[in-house]
């Protein structure tokens, strides 16, 4: 196998010779082996080649001794990395010095292509060399290199900012976060507010915990076929927000990469953003390549268009070009030609994207207002270079869970990090899988994440099951061994340091519980799955090899196994495989890998079809977000800039009368400008034919924009001219509160003066709803609190004591979090403890605020809790609710500094809100001084205390009413309980009570009841979603007793009808019957229907088989007969079907049967006139 010893001036050529490495260089220079001229040098037996002289002082022969193993290595045709194409310099002084020759017995070879990992054992060799490369000698762990960056960006003045969890808060667009941006999205759309800690950023470092396993950036079947492709990674990334720009982000990711990290300048190459014709109206970023120039040889800074270097959020919207910086990883050549070329050996580090454009819906360019720096450095990747390794894989973030794989199944070969043929087995396969996998979905389920079939607990539920699945298939792990949950120990350890929550044991141990839980079910699922596979193989192969239904076998293989034209292999169907993937959760690649064994190949085009249609379904139906009206960051900018509007004024919201007075307040304020969704208008005036929406801006309002999970206030804005303009919706944008509704009389213009008219008597049904949902989250908290340490043998007071379960490091960045004294951080509005209370309760994670809504309805309310919510439980959380409405508690807001808030211990707060430096604190309590002189105790299970700016009624006696409508489960360990109060209460109080009216016969009389009544009242009351629920639980359980002993009874008496039919059948059929041709009798003593007419047949038979018959029967309802033509009758040419046609047209009924037997309907009180027509009939017969 060849080598490439590549220098930066003269090509060197070399090869192996009985474990020696044999290397041509030019006279006076040093070659890449590490050996210099003082070298034992010697002349080789093939030194003379066509056009070379054989001169010594021309060309010499330096011979360097390599390892067995090295050797070995070398000699591979691939390396576990794949080949890098040698690119030959253009200085090569000949044709044959293109060549890499190897003596193979004499036979010199020409190859182009070398492996990265044979180049790798030279350089091995070369670091031991007196300095001719700059290349880093020393180990940095991870931990350091992730240390190192942000340590870098803190003492340049940027603010540390914790990662955002992998679950993104209230952004309905993404599946999981996959950017470093994600979090500071806000920042980037001008819609946030600047008095947060999040808008009043500057400068940010982070490391960002990273999904990509769904939707645009989905690496999830990638993972394990290369050494590169994660669907769990960090992302160090440093911003500006209007601060510094091109200048300052070039030089700090240079001075880091060179200087503090050490890596050789000579090794990187960077990109700039060099035009593109379908973007013309974005120029070349000339100004990014005159600053690299300073840094880098121009020959190292490449152009590319809008593919590799222009970054876009979304199709409108904040974009920019970008710089990337990328690392070789030979070294010593000209690889500038393999930059963005898909080659391992050169891989992107580094990139920083200039946001400084907002492109709208013509592609037009608008530069933003204040241009951001937004980065990125994917932490695996450069740790496997600070490693001095050739993958991810192969670095300290993997490889403690490649042991821990090794010491639970010892028969394990190591790691070789080998792919494709090298990987016959495919083990270095499944390694990388499910290393890759167990960190995924740890972080995930740590952040809130379920297995289910939903969204994008569906996707961690399919990462789970293709590890375990892999492991299967590949480490032939047996069926019952439970093991995939166990290595999360390693993935907590490696990360723990950085991401606290993972140290915290309990955490750990859930999310084991929630893995192995999953085991277990995918075992079950796993054995249908393979049985369902074998069959379909079976199932073409049997039809394939048929000789005896031709025809058959030709539709099965059709349907199943069709033969591939290029091979002649059976073709195993893309859509059953799809099925597979669905259904049982068998990743593709597995596919594949089962259909190698059964000597059969996937049809993967019509797979990939098939996906791409799922996707395309999975996208629009969950993950796109329509907006009622939207003002972009440009228009933002061109409001202040242009037309000088100022923010809107709103703290007007929070001032009225939130109890029973009348609210009569009428804001004076001012137009400032109009806006159609597009344009910025001066006036408007009404017409008939103008249904169009517009937003009017003013300079002050009172009306409520949605935000929180509350509702926007609604209403009007009118002026003294009879101008009428109904407020239908009220958002913010950026700084400005946009009132989006219909002009219904007069004109309005830019500075006319108008008064607001916010509907209060609607703003006071949502106040009493967000209020109630206060206290809904404090009562689920106390009573499911209260259950669990009841289980746990532990009292409440215990609790408040400490004594229950706590853990000192636990920083947990659950969704929402107690506070108490200790030192505090808040980054990014993310409230957490560094020193957690002594007071943490065992179970904050456990109960845990998932959402909210809150309209002029209802309320909603999601939250964590893994067990099944009984009714007594939510029957007691109605009930205490109830209890703290009586108790007239008054609802005071208290406006704070945020510092001072988070004193209060037992206060609630969601993590991913943005707070401000002022925040309103929501305190349910008859006495708010008391507590807040009092921060010693915590208040977490004696009365409610939430960051909050909601509007909220004075005292819970205005909300008069709290009943439970709902209690379900949205996915694995989320629940949601829905409610009404006030006046929707009485409202579902009185339509139950008008229902249970209309039964209460069914409830008086249990055993008269009918099935019909109790079946229609229990479809009204599962229909009906507005319905108090605990009532309606518990009439419905007492409906299916009463249902079920309904049938119960029924059923024993059709078994008595039955048996006394069989009884009067058998009897009469006994009695003499004198030369009759027909037996006709009226059963009019045996109330029985269709079924009971048979059991009297089915015994008359038996005993007479001679005579034909015609009985009849009545029910409730309907008369019933039947007439079977037997020996009687044989030779009288009748037919039954005709003869009882031509009796039901008597009496006005319904026939069907053969010839030989047949039966027919009419009105129950037909019967005995029925009996007489056809005795009349008959007569005709004798």
């Amino acid at each position: 196998m060849f080598l490439s010893c590549i220098r930066e001036k003269v090509q060197t050529v070399g090869w192996i010779k009985k474990n020696k490495l044999v290397s041509w260089s030019s006279f006076g220079f040093v070659n890449l082996c590490g050996c210099s001229r003082g070298s034992e040098i010697r002349r080789s037996d093939s030194s003379t080649r066509s056009g070379e002289s054989s001169t010594s002082e021309h060309r010499v022969g330096v011979e360097c001794t390599l390892e067995n193993k090295e050797a070995e290595i070398a000699k591979r045709e691939k390396s576990e990395n794949g080949l890098a194409k040698v690119q030959i310099m253009n200085n090569c002084r000949g044709e044959s010095e293109k060549r890499w020759c190897a003596e193979e017995g004499g036979h010199p070879i020409d190859m182009a292509n070398v492996s990265i990992n044979h180049v790798k054992q030279i350089k091995g060799n070369n670091n031991q060399n007196n300095g001719v490369q700059k290349r880093r000698n020393s180990y940095m762990s991870s931990e350091e290199v992730r240390s190192s960056f942000i340590n870098y960006f803190k003492k340049k003045d940027h603010t540390v900012v914790e990662s955002a969890s992998v679950i993104p808060y209230n952004d309905n667009t993404l599946l999981f976060t996959n950017a470093g941006m994600n979090q500071f999205k806000k920042i980037f759309l001008g819609n946030i507010d600047k008095n947060s800690d999040l808008g009043k950023l500057k400068r940010a470092v982070d490391t960002q915990k990273c999904i990509r396993a769904g939707g645009k950036h989905n690496d999830l079947d990638d993972v394990g076929k290369d050494v590169y492709h994660h669907t769990f990674f960090e992302m160090l990334g440093n911003w500006s927000f209007g601060d510094y720009f091109k200048e300052e982000s070039i030089e700090y990711a240079w001075d880091l990469l060179t200087n503090i990290y050490k890596i050789d300048s000579n090794r990187l190459y960077v990109t700039y953003f060099g035009g593109d014709k379908d973007l013309a109206s974005c120029p070349e970023d000339i100004e990014t390549k005159k600053i690299w120039c300073k840094y880098i040889d121009e020959k190292r800074i490449l152009p590319f268009g809008m593919k590799e270097n222009f970054w876009e959020m979304a199709e409108t919207g904040p974009c920019g070009p970008c710089s990337e910086i990328h690392y070789d990883r030979i070294g010593n050549r000209d690889a500038s030609n393999l930059v963005n070329k898909d080659d391992p050996s050169v891989l992107e580090i580094w990139n920083i994207v200039f946001m400084q454009y907002n492109k709208d819906e013509k592609k037009n360019m608008n530069k933003l207002p204040f241009p951001c720096i937004d980065t990125g450095m994917g932490l695996e990747r450069i740790t496997s270079i600070l490693q001095n390794v050739d993958s991810n894989y192969d670095t300290d973030l993997f490889q403690p869970i490649f042991k821990q794989i090794k010491d639970i199944f010892n028969y394990l070969p190591d790691y070789k990090g080998r792919i494709n043929e090298e990987d016959q087995d495919r083990v270095d396969y499944a390694y990388r899988v499910i290393s890759d996998h167990i960190r995924c979905v740890t972080i995930a389920i740590n952040d809130g994440c379920l297995p289910s079939n939903e969204g994008r607990n569906y996707v961690i539920r399919r990462i789970i099951r293709r590890a375990v699945r892999v492991g299967k298939q590949v480490f032939k792990i047996k069926s019952n061994v439970l093991w995939f949950y166990k290595l999360v120990d390693s993935v907590c350890v490696i990360l723990g340091n950085c991401f606290k929550d993972l140290k915290n044991k309990e955490k750990i141990d859930y999310i084991k519980s929630v893995i192995m839980q999953e085991e277990v079910l995918f075992n079950k699922t796993l054995e249908k799955g393979m049985d369902q596979f074998y069959k379909m193989v079976r199932k073409g192969q049997r039809s394939t090899n048929s000789v005896s239904s031709v025809k058959a076998g030709v539709n099965d293989v059709n349907d199943i196994l069709s033969r591939d034209s290029g091979s002649g292999r059976a073709l195993f169907s893309g859509k059953d495989a799809f099925d597979l993937y669905t259904s049982y959760g068998f990743p593709v690649d597995l596919i594949e890998m089962m259909c190698e064994e059964m000597n059969v190949k996937l049809n993967i085009e019509e797979f990939n079809e098939l996906f791409k249609k799922h996707q395309l379904i999975s996208d629009t139906n969950n993950f796109k977000m329509t907006k009622f009206f939207d003002l972009p960051v440009e228009k933002a900018h061109e409001l202040k800039n242009r037309y000088d509007i100022c923010p809107t004024v709103d703290h007007h919201k929070y001032i009225w009368n939130n109890n029973e007075e009348k609210n009569d307040f009428k804001l004076n304020t001012c137009v400032q400008i109009i806006y159609d969704g597009s344009n910025f208008l001066n006036n408007i005036s009404f017409t008939k034919e103008d249904k169009k929406k517009y937003a009017l801006i003013l300079r002050e309002t009172n009306f409520y924009y949605e935000n929180g999970g509350q509702i926007y206030d609604t209403g009007f804005i009118q002026n003294e001219d009879q101008m009428k303009f109904e407020v239908l919706n009220v958002q913010k944008m950026g700084d400005y509160v946009l009132h989006i509704g219909m002009l219904l009389q007069g004109n309005i213009k830019k500075n006319d003066l108008v008064q607001t008219v916010v509907d209060f008597e609607r703003r006071k049904l949502v106040a009493c709803n967000h209020t109630a949902t206060h206290l809904l989250n404090f009562m689920i908290r106390k009573v499911l609190s209260e259950y669990v340490n009841k289980k746990n043998g532990l009292t409440s007071e215990d609790k408040l004591n400490g004594k229950v379960m706590n853990n000192e490091n636990d920083t947990s960045n659950s969704h929402t979090t107690e506070c108490s004294n200790g030192q505090y951080n808040t980054i990014n509005g993310k409230v957490y403890n560094q020193n957690e209370t002594n007071n943490s309760d065992s179970t904050i994670f456990k109960c845990d605020q998932k959402g909210s809504l809150v309209d002029d309805e209802k309320l909603r309310f999601d939250f964590s809790f893994f067990e099944n919510i009984n009714n007594e439980l939510i029957s007691k959380i109605e009930k205490e609710i109830n209890d703290l409405i009586n108790q007239e508690l008054k609802v005071s807001v208290e406006t704070m500094n945020l510092t001072e808030s988070k004193k209060i211990k037992g206060i609630r707060a969601i993590f991913e809100e943005d707070y401000a430096d002022k925040v309103n604190v929501v305190f349910i309590d008859n006495d708010v001084n008391k507590i807040l002189h009092n921060l010693d105790v915590n208040y977490s299970y004696l009365c409610s205390i939430e960051l909050c700016g909601g509007t909220h009624i004075a005292n819970t006696k205005y909300i008069k009413k709290f009943i439970i409508t709902s209690e379900e489960s949205i996915g694995k360990g989320i629940y949601r309980i829905s409610a009404v109060t006030n006046k929707k209460a009485d409202e579902i109080e009185k339509k139950f009570n008008d229902i249970y009216v209309k039964y209460k016969h069914i409830f008086e009389n249990p055993n008269e009841g009918k099935l019909t009544d109790v079946q229609n009242c229990k479809r009204i009351l599962k229909e009906d979603k507005f319905l108090p629920y605990i009532k309606k639980n518990c009439i419905l359980q007492e409906l299916e007793k009463i249902e079920k002993n309904i049938i119960e009874k029924t059923k024993n008496m059709q078994k008595e009808l039955f048996n006394k039919a069989m009884g009067i059948g058998k009897a009469y059929a006994l009695e003499k019957k004198n030369d009759m041709l027909l037996d006709i009798k009226f059963f009019d003593d045996l109330n029985g229907n269709q079924k009971v007419l048979e059991k009297i047949v089915q015994s008359y038979c038996k005993t007479n088989k001679y005579l034909s018959y015609f009985f009849i029967i009545v029910d409730k309802s309907n008369t019933y007969c039947v007439f079977e033509v037997k020996d009687s009758l044989r030779n009288k040419n009748i037919q039954a079907d005709l003869f009882m046609m031509q009796i039901m047209k008597s009496v006005e009924g319904h026939s069907g049967g053969s010839k030989n037997k047949a039966f027919g309907s009419t009105d129950k009180d037909k019967g005995m006139f029925l009996k007489k027509v056809v005795e009349q009939e008959i007569k005709k017969y004798h």
